[in-house]
């Protein structure tokens, strides 16, 4: 073969487009799985979704964790009692949930609690502080980062009412998205 402009190949020319069309498609099948774990109304939705488009294969990443964590997480507000609008959840460089809480401690009646959730720190009870500022921990949920709901709830009672001492919590050891999503997905209830 003869070199074309620049001195390539147009082997390497086809090679280089062909990389570039196969990273396109799998930003692109991405994007869609991500799409649908946002509007999907259950995990359900969200497998059946999944399939009919084909990207079965695609959704082994953020987006089944963040389908499996919104699951969780309005199992976790159902058992808690606190209202769909008072959460949310995110799966990016560290996946993460926070649940806005109605109850205040005893000692900081003027201050708001949240219960948040790292997939590095696990559960823990919280009192909100400015933006920009971390949070002052009441109490971490001890061991493993996924817990079932009513556990997660009576932490919350016990930490709200100061009946928790655990202030201060090592890293949990890097447990796999997959793996985390299987521990959620484990944890079937009647928001599923």
């Amino acid at each position: 073969m003869t070199p074309t402009r620049h001195g390539e190949h147009p082997s390497g020319q086809f090679a280089d487009s062909r990389a570039r069309a196969a990273r396109e498609q799998v930003e692109q099948r991405g994007l869609a799985a991500r799409t649908i774990a946002g509007n999907a109304q259950d995990l359900g939705d969200f497998v059946r979704l999944v399939s009919m488009l084909g990207l079965d294969d695609t959704v082994g990443g953020p987006a089944l964790l963040g389908a499996r964590l919104a699951a969780y997480v309005r199992q976790v507000a159902l058992a808690v009692g606190v209202p769909a609008e008072a959460t949310g959840y995110e799966v990016s460089d560290t996946a993460t949930a926070y649940l806005g809480l109605t109850r205040r401690t005893a000692d900081r009646p003027d201050q708001d609690l949240m219960l948040a959730w790292d997939e590095r720190l696990g559960w823990y009870v919280g009192v909100e502080t400015d933006p920009g500022q971390p949070p002052v921990v009441v109490g971490y949920l001890g061991g493993a980062a996924v817990q079932p709901p009513v556990v997660v709830a009576r932490f919350v009672t016990e930490a709200v009412a100061g009946r928790w001492t655990t202030r201060i919590r090592p890293v949990l050891a890097a447990v796999s998205r997959g793996m985390l999503a299987s521990q959620m997905a484990a944890l079937r209830g009647p928001t599923d």
